[in-house]
């Protein structure tokens, strides 16, 4: 399928643009990268201390727990996604412009609130356009959401040079600047509308966790997503503590962005063909656990700042690992609310679990201890879940075709006219689907 084509002649179906997917991609990681790295200075700047930081971060996920898969049930009940897309994007820009008037620890979380509120379908709808803009080329998803990293990257090194000599309180204008160009762009997305949810949500959702391995995969990325809490969340805290000026926090984080650029658009993919989802986050536990043990043991900015490369590896890898197969197995109907229980629910729920305790560990046994407690959890889950899939294969999940989850098989049917039941999809871990890829 050509990156440019909005149709698929075979299906007859009006896909959304793969270019503008990626440019919405590219705005949206933008504005996330004015915000989401400096907030945490931001609070500090105005008094808060590393525990109220700490629910600050924690207290986001916790919400997307709920609005996430919330938003993302509407969209699938309705078959509506770019358009719900474009109005969480434009209500998104409002608790960013309260939060450049508020300095109090209520104000601040009053408006975390109302953010993860409105903008917890964000990357669940994102992700499902991508996948449904590729068609059955799905392992692709990488090369788009490559764009996502590719926006963050210069804007979140330019936006630390940038509040280094200015009023800190200009991240929450850019974000709103490019907020209204990734809403704009959305409009874009044409699609047709999406074919509602078939039966009830719980029987879907039923019909998903039933589903062999998606509990041993989802706590594997509920681990990683803790790990990703601590390094994400209190890596410019660690470094402001070791003297690190903002525009070296910038280009640490620039540095993790272009490096998620290169590997998501070349190596992930055909990582993703040749391994599977589950060995995918084996490696992530396992550079997490690298990247924590650096922290701990070498505790100089320019090693911690260095560091932040091996994200790409750590979060790409987890990332692509848990996009994939929550897609391949999402029953008919349900592909939004599938991605908004892996990147919403699971992540989320991890996400808040890392806020909270590294906050915690953070004040109260410090940061080097406490990064090296987190290291000890990614070692013992990497090698936990390693014994747990020796000797599957693994494999054979990511070479499976796209047609194996149960949306593409409806969409097959309808396509080809048989009608017939397909087989039932899998877990990727199994002998079974490992002779079929072969």
């Amino acid at each position: 399928m050509s990156d440019s084509g909005a149709r698929v002649a075979s299906r007859g179906v009006k896909r959304p643009s793969v270019f503008w997917v990626r440019l919405v991609y590219m705005l949206v990681f933008a504005a996330n990268g004015t915000v989401s790295a400096y907030l945490t200075l931001y609070c500090r700047r105005v008094g808060l201390d590393n525990t109220q930081i700490g629910v600050l971060l924690g207290v986001q996920p916790v919400v997307m727990l709920f609005s996430g898969p919330a938003w993302s049930v509407l969209a699938d009940r309705l078959g509506l996604r770019s358009r719900l897309l474009t109005v969480v994007l434009a209500l998104g820009m409002l608790p960013g412009l309260g939060m450049m008037c508020t300095t109090n620890f209520a104000g601040l979380l009053a408006l975390v609130v109302v953010q993860a509120l409105v903008m917890g379908p964000v990357t669940p709808l994102l992700d499902s356009i991508a996948l449904d803009s590729l068609g059955n080329e799905r392992h692709r998803y990488g090369t788009v959401r490559a764009f996502g990293s590719l926006g963050y990257a210069p804007i979140v090194w330019a936006t630390g040079v940038f509040i280094q000599t200015q009023d800190i309180r200009w991240i929450f204008v850019l974000n709103v600047v490019f907020l209204s160009a990734a809403c704009i762009a959305s409009l874009r997305l044409a699609q047709e509308r999406a074919k509602p949810l078939p039966g009830t949500i719980g029987k879907g959702l039923g019909t998903l966790v039933r589903v062999p391995g998606w509990l041993a995969v989802m706590s594997a990325y509920f681990v990683a997503m803790t790990l990703q809490s601590v390094t994400f969340g209190f890596a410019n805290l660690y470094m402001d503590q070791l003297g690190a000026s903002e525009s070296l926090m910038g280009a640490a984080q620039a540095l993790s962005s272009l490096g998620q650029v290169i590997l998501m658009a070349y190596v992930l993919p055909r990582a993703l063909r040749r391994w599977g989802s589950a060995w995918l986050l084996v490696i992530s536990l396992a550079v997490y656990t690298l990247r924590l043990a650096i922290w701990t043991l070498c505790p100089q900015a320019t090693v911690v700042g260095l560091s932040q490369l091996l994200n790409a590896i750590s979060f790409g890898a987890a990332a692509v690992a848990a996009v994939d197969f929550a897609a391949r197995h999402a029953p008919a109907g349900m592909e939004v609310t599938s991605q908004a229980l892996a990147t919403g629910l699971v992540a989320g729920s991890g996400r808040a679990v890392g806020s909270y305790a590294g906050g915690a560990l953070y004040d109260g046994i410090g940061p080097r201890p406490a990064f090296g407690a987190f290291a000890c959890v990614g070692l013992v889950a990497a090698v936990g879940y390693a014994l747990l899939w020796k000797g599957r294969a693994p494999a054979a999940e990511g070479r499976a075709s796209a047609e194996s989850s149960p949306a593409a098989r409806e969409r097959g049917s309808r396509a080809t006219g048989q009608g017939q039941a397909a087989e039932r999809a899998t877990c990727p871990d199994s002998s079974q689907d490992a002779a079929a890829a072969s």
